[in-house]
């Protein structure tokens, strides 16, 4: 679900990159390149090219002559897959944290990097100025697949599709997410080769133009007749360090992605319990909510493990389920893995649009500390208990604190989960939610977790962990 560990960023060498200085690191054991121009501009802006390091550069220097970093983190063969965004985030925190980068940055994706930097941005939407794409694949149903066997098992592997018709189905590609980077008024631009027979631009560029055109976006697309997937950029690229600098404002005040409702695209077909992707999981919560349960319970793999009816995922409650939540007739909407803004956009599409409960359970946000601010992860909870509110204007709204993470109050991520639970004990008061925290219950006298009731990674629930909490739902909801 979460896992967060100290960013291992060694410098192995300092050179030069077209007379300015170049940084070679090591991010974990993914190489890693930071190459600072001679005069940075104010606030540190940075461009990040996702794939193909220095392949036609005339972008990439013409923003180092403007005061722009450039940066680079090798994770090829991932295809954009969620693993690989799990390392571009970190790759991300260390520059804004570590190297004072900007927090809004340009992404440059490349052919394939375009998967990269489009599925990175629409995780992270807030967090960039605009996009720069070049003959890119936008739908890897285009490119790998009626072009490259091997990059097309290899993507398959990387996304963790079980068969080709799981990958085929998948809907969450960039093509699928554009609504997320409209709402953050991310500009973007295209340069293709109307003659490119490997990336063709009916099935990439034109198809993800006119969607983001009718979603109100701002694209311009640069047109090069008769050239092919090669050469990439352009001799001149002022027209796209004007459409950039032109245009960099435009998401400056982008609402947090803690609050846009967006799919996540990290369907766990074979892991947590679910032989099936997350939207056949999210389709299995509606029909098991028409049961006309007095309870529902929504959140992430925490609260997926209490299983229940219809409900076919890796449940670790045991009986708990049995003693606490059966009487109440309670359904489990807990899906692994997700964030504020998954959960809205489950909202959104009919989780609760199918019962009336008398009561409905949330806890969600811990998936958010690896990516976004405590304020934000704050604003993302207070959207959802909104929405349900509105969904559900008579049923009882019970807001949960966060449950602790990590074995002792030393590891970081207490702090922040304290100061999560800060904002949301305000926010209950405030709008007179039913406040449940057991972070009393999960720890000891001395702050460690209570290895009865917290999983060996301190953060999921044992089997004694979901006893207590049935047993605290119990006692309000009786």
């Amino acid at each position: 679900m979460l896992t967060v560990c100290s960013l291992l960023a060694a410098i192995s060498l300092v050179g030069d990159y077209h007379g300015c200085q170049r940084t070679d690191f090591k991010l974990d054991r993914y190489d890693a390149v930071l190459v600072a121009p001679k005069t940075p501009a104010k606030g540190r802006p940075w461009i990040w090219r996702t794939e193909f390091f220095d392949h036609r550069p005339e972008l990439d220097l013409a923003l180092l002559e403007k005061g722009f970093h450039l940066a680079y983190v090798d994770v090829q063969n991932e295809y954009g897959s969620p693993g690989a965004i799990y390392q571009y985030d970190r790759f991300y925190r260390h520059l804004i944290t570590d190297q004072k980068l900007s927090p809004k940055v340009v992404l440059e994706g490349f052919s394939r990097g375009g998967l990269s930097a489009y599925n990175w941005a629409a995780a992270n939407p807030d967090k960039v100025m605009a996009i720069y794409a070049d003959a890119p694949v936008c739908d890897f149903r285009s490119w790998p697949r009626k072009h490259s066997a091997q990059d097309w098992a290899q993507l398959m592997r990387a996304y963790g599709f079980p068969t080709e018709q799981d990958a085929l189905d998948y809907p969450f590609g960039p093509l699928g997410k554009l609504e997320v980077l409209a709402k953050a008024r991310v500009p973007l631009i295209h340069v293709v080769g109307s003659a490119d027979e490997v990336v063709p631009v009916s099935e990439n560029t034109d198809l993800l133009e006119q969607a983001y055109r009718r979603l109100g976006g701002n694209i311009k697309v640069i047109r090069k007749p008769g050239v092919g997937h090669h050469p990439h950029s352009l001799d001149d690229p002022s027209p796209i360090v004007e459409f950039i600098l032109k245009n960099q404002g435009n998401s400056r005040n982008a609402p947090p992605a803690t609050i846009i409702p967006a799919p996540n695209p990290e369907s766990r077909y074979l892991s947590a319990g679910w032989r099936a992707s997350w939207l056949q999981q999210h389709s299995d919560a509606i029909q098991a909510s028409r049961a006309n349960p007095r309870l529902v319970l929504i959140g992430d793999s925490i609260t997926q493990g209490w299983g229940g009816p219809g409900r076919n995922v890796g449940a670790v409650a045991g009986d708990a389920y049995a003693k606490h939540l059966a009487p109440f007739g309670a359904v489990n909407m807990g899906m692994s893995g997700d964030r504020t803004q998954h959960l809205l956009w489950r909202i959104d599409h009919g989780a609760l649009d199918h019962c009336q409960p008398e009561a409905v359970a949330i806890l969600i946000g811990v998936n958010n500390l690896n990516s976004d601010t405590t304020a934000a992860i704050v604003r993302g909870v207070e959207a959802i208990a909104q929405k349900v509110r509105r969904k559900q204007p008579k049923a009882k709204v019970i807001l949960h604190a966060l449950f602790p993470v990590g074995q002792t109050p030393a590891d970081p991520r207490r702090a922040l989960v304290q100061e999560v639970n800060v904002g949301l004990a305000t926010l209950a008061r405030k709008h007179r939610y039913q406040w449940l925290d057991l972070t009393s219950d999960f720890t000891q006298p001395d702050g460690s977790v209570h290895p009865a009731r917290m999983a060996p990674d301190a953060l999921h629930l044992s089997k004694g962990g979901y006893d207590i909490w049935g047993q605290r739902l119990s006692e309000i909801l009786k």
